[in-house]
């Protein structure tokens, strides 16, 4: 765990750098171009190559290939983990390569399937933004290839940067190209900063010494164990992805900016959701490598820590977001063309999405112990109820509260899975108990519960307006206080996670004295 911690922490503080930088470019795009038609073609076009990125070439071929790189690396087999990480490349390079030729040609029709809804002037728009975005299909299916290759190695340091680099290339983008391009600037700067993350991947891969095989060898026995892996892992990453497409689809026939508003309200909350997405790639390996030498009562163990840590972290940050949604939406995001109405669209979508946040976090770390275990059946089967189930939620809630309603959806379906996926996995592995993970989620609940009530009966009593930018900023420094609240009372209370992260806390500052 202190192995997978550290991994984690790389992870996390370089996701941090790259979300606060992310708030950065959205504070920047929300300010040239508000919750407008202009940008939610953008955001329709870019999601035609994340779609097909993250069917092929994105989490799904990280998670297929782990165990299999796992595997030669605890045989010592240098040499056929590189072999093996080249002919996946080159398959996977000639595969993305031919399908973003096709999606190019045909961007007009393509548009059309995925944002009928919009106006035909805006599917125009996007038709053009595909066809600059689409080259990230391949550069993304190098970039995820390298990313696998580094975290099996425990090369964490470039794979943390991604976001930082790709929120780069789209911020000098747009301050250099926006006045003269309008929204091509941000696809252009979408396209260069994935170029980015691609070539600080290759600096650090160079300190393994790699091995590349320029061959396309169709016979390699890890193909199909790699494809045994992978059929079931992309088949719940098209569930995933029909949830993308059925929302913004839906979204597009709601008042304009729905898009918009569950786009923004969505990357807010990865915010706070990264946390769970560093513990799970810094836990993967480690549960892979536990699997491979059938070490199944320490992998429960690591799931089970895991999972703990990020009810500790998200729980008050759960009720605080749902609580202070509006000022936290209006202090990032409400300026320029970003005005009170789109505040609002924003803060409702967040509230509902925040419902969500500990099973979204909880959900990475329990697929990828399935994947540990050569096991990605069981999350597809669980993964394709749970898309039915927010299909007919979406057209029940999005009558009363429109594009809240598909974000709540969204949660609902999240958490059900959620525990399906906890209770299938506690009979594989010793050392997950249901009761004892239920009892601590409603311990820490109760203890966040308090100190939110505290807050929010202060903040009440001042009567502070949140469309003022005053009254944004109290908002967000009471949610502060309610963080802290809880922590204190979790002290009190003797959580143990509580006093790991005051340990973990003092010993940084130590360390930093002694410098």
């Amino acid at each position: 765990m202190r192995r997978v911690a550290a991994f984690a922490a790389i992870t996390a503080i370089g996701f941090a750098v790259g979300k606060l930088s992310g708030l950065a470019r959205e504070m920047l795009v929300s300010a040239q171009f508000g919750l407008s038609a202009d940008l939610d073609a953008y955001l329709i076009a870019l999601t035609v190559p994340t779609i097909i990125n993250n069917v092929i070439a994105g989490g799904t071929i990280v998670a297929a290939m782990m165990p299999t790189l796992s595997r030669y690396l605890a045989q010592g087999d240098r040499a056929g983990f590189w072999r093996a990480a080249s002919v996946v490349t080159n398959i996977l390079l000639l595969v993305t390569g031919g399908l973003t030729i096709v999606v190019m040609a045909l961007s007009a029709p393509v548009i059309a399937l995925v944002g009928g809804g919009f106006a035909e002037p805006v599917q125009q728009t996007a038709a053009r933004l595909l066809v600059i975005t689409m080259p990230t299909l391949a550069l993304g299916a190098l970039l995820n290839m390298l990313l696998v290759i580094l975290n099996a190695l425990d090369r964490f340091v470039a794979p943390a940067l991604i976001f930082l680099a790709l929120n780069v290339g789209i911020i000098v983008a747009v301050i250099v190209l926006a006045p003269s391009m309008g929204i091509y600037a941000v696809a252009w700067g979408f396209l260069i900063g994935v170029g980015l993350q691609v070539a600080l991947q290759f600096i650090e891969l160079q300190r393994e010494r790699p091995h590349y095989f320029f061959v396309l060898d169709w016979r390699h026995p890890a193909l199909p164990e790699v494809w045994r892996a992978f059929v079931p892992i992309a088949a719940l990453s098209v569930i995933a992805q029909i949830n993308l497409v059925v929302d913004k689809a839906m979204a597009t026939t709601l008042p304009t900016g729905s898009v918009s508003a569950l786009y923004y309200a969505d990357a807010i909350l990865g915010l706070f959701y990264m946390l769970g997405t560093s513990l799970g790639i810094g836990v993967f390996p480690s549960l892979s490598r536990s699997v491979a030498v059938n070490d199944l009562a320490g992998t429960g163990q690591a799931v089970t820590r895991t999972t703990r840590m990020l009810i500790f972290v998200l729980a008050p940050l759960t009720l605080l977001l749902i609580v202070f949604a509006a000022p936290t939406i209006g202090l990032i995001l409400g300026r320029g063309k970003f005005d009170a109405a789109a505040v609002g669209m924003t803060a409702s979508a967040l509230g509902m999405y925040a419902i969500g946040l500990i099973a979204l976090a909880v959900l990475g770390i329990v697929q990828r112990a399935f994947y540990a275990l050569s096991d990605s059946v069981t999350p597809f089967v669980v993964g394709a109820a749970a898309m039915l189930l927010h299909i007919a939620l979406n057209l029940i809630l999005m009558q009363p509260l429109l594009h809240a309603g598909i974000a709540l959806s969204a949660s609902i379906s999240t958490i059900l899975g959620m525990v399906v996926l906890v209770v299938l996995l506690a009979r594989r592995l010793p050392n997950v108990q249901i009761a004892e993970l239920g009892g601590y989620l409603l311990r820490c609940g109760a203890i966040a519960l308090g100190g939110t009530l505290v807050v929010t009966i202060g903040f009440d009593a001042l009567q502070m307006d949140v469309t003022t930018g005053l009254g944004r900023i109290g908002g967000v420094i009471f949610a502060g206080i309610g963080g802290v609240i809880y922590f204190g009372l979790a002290l009190a209370w003797r959580v143990p996670e509580s006093r790991m992260v005051l340990r973990w806390a003092l010993g940084l500052l130590r360390r930093e004295g002694r410098e």
